[in-house]
């Protein structure tokens, strides 16, 4: 019984950070939005080294940052029985302008791992590389 209360409460506390509203935008930063789609959970960890608060998000300042997200997928099975594939990826942009907004999203399907960062029209700005993938990420 213990345990189920536990597990409930951390459930609770982890849904509830996941509603939490977005902070404003600062029209100084930079914004970079991590985007999840189904199947899929890309989180922030890092930027330029540092762990990040919130994981639905960067909000950087202009000029160059290395971004670290992790992806975890389902990749349809494997022999141990773990079906659950997790990644680490570095962005490095040396660009980011002040107020501009970017996105960050993956591909993902089998062993093929893609991660993108994306302008606020949509278009492709960088592709990452290399994609690490392992029980440690």
């Amino acid at each position: 019984m213990l345990l189920r209360t536990m597990s409930s409460a951390v459930l609770l506390v982890a849904c509830s950070a996941c509603a939490a509203p977005l902070p404003e935008h600062d029209p100084n930063m930079a914004w970079v939005a991590v985007q999840t789609q189904a199947g899929h959970q890309l989180s922030a960890q890092r930027m330029d080294g540092n762990k990040v608060n919130d994981a639905r998000y960067f909000q950087v300042n202009p000029g160059a940052h290395q971004l670290q997200v992790r992806l975890t997928y389902d990749n349809g099975g494997s022999r141990t029985g773990d079906s659950q594939r997790r990644c680490r990826v570095d962005i490095n942009y040396a660009d980011f302008k002040v107020g501009q907004r970017y996105s960050i999203r993956a591909l993902a399907k089998g062993w093929t791992v893609r991660v993108w960062l994306h302008n606020s029209a949509g278009q492709r700005i960088i592709e990452s590389k290399p994609v690490r993938c392992g029980s440690q990420y």
